[in-house]
């Protein structure tokens, strides 16, 4: 069984995969993470017939995002992967996008854009589908002005950019390509193919938990998790 948390954007979702079977619980952003995680995953639990000694992985969103959600959660999922000496799984906010869009390969490069507010975005690129989970893969924090910039390096007719808010609106004047864009609402992360895609690409477990950590975006230069391959 599988466990999944992402408390990085506007709501807290949790969820479990069981025999190809998945359950999900949505968490205000309203509500104080640090006392109903633990009732809230009781619950999701209770709902999946499952006990926490069931958990075999944790898939866990490291950010950017909600920094104090984000450092609650990160304890939690620490105590909980220790107590059960189980690996974990570090993704970012870039591909838990990436991975809800679903985008055929065709349909690259896409961009995620992920609103920093202060007039500035975190900014991704990946080239290809393979790409949203190369370690290589870099991410940035940029101003909109650097951001157009961006857009007009690319040399494509269309470019798909996914965004996790409404906030930041696309001055579609300052592109010189065809933009399309989608808006990932955070109640509708794409579970299923965040599981799917865990499983094709297990290269990104964790064997230290000691080294699971927040991703940070800090002058323009991203701090990765280290990742051991498998």
């Amino acid at each position: 069984m599988i466990f999944f948390i992402d408390t990085a954007f506007d709501v807290t979702t949790i969820a479990i995969k069981k025999e190809e079977k998945f359950y999900k619980e949505i968490i205000d952003t309203d509500t104080n993470i640090s006392q109903v995680l633990i009732d809230r995953t009781r619950a999701i639990l209770d709902k999946s017939k499952s006990k926490k000694k069931d958990i075999k992985l944790i898939i866990f969103n490291q950010g950017p995002g909600n920094f104090t959600s984000l450092r609650i959660s990160l304890s939690y999922i620490k105590a909980i992967a220790f107590h059960l000496n189980i690996p974990v799984i570090t993704l970012n906010s870039f591909q838990i996008l990436a991975l809800s869009a679903n985008k055929n390969e065709n349909e690259y490069p896409i961009i995620i854009v992920i609103d920093a507010r202060m007039n500035e975005v975190y900014y991704s690129e990946y080239k290809s589908n393979s790409d949203v989970f190369s370690k290589d893969n870099s991410c940035c924090l940029i101003s909109y002005e650097k951001f157009y910039e961006k857009i007009e390096n690319i040399k494509k007719e269309k470019i798909n950019i996914i965004k996790n808010s409404s906030n930041f609106l696309l001055d579609v004047n300052q592109c010189n390509s065809s933009v399309i864009e989608t808006i990932i609402n955070s109640k509708d992360i794409n579970i299923p193919n965040i599981f799917k895609s865990i499983d094709e690409n297990l290269y990104q477990r964790e064997e230290n938990i000691d080294e699971v950590s927040l991703l940070y975006v800090r002058d323009n230069v991203a701090k990765k998790t280290k990742v051991k391959k498998i």
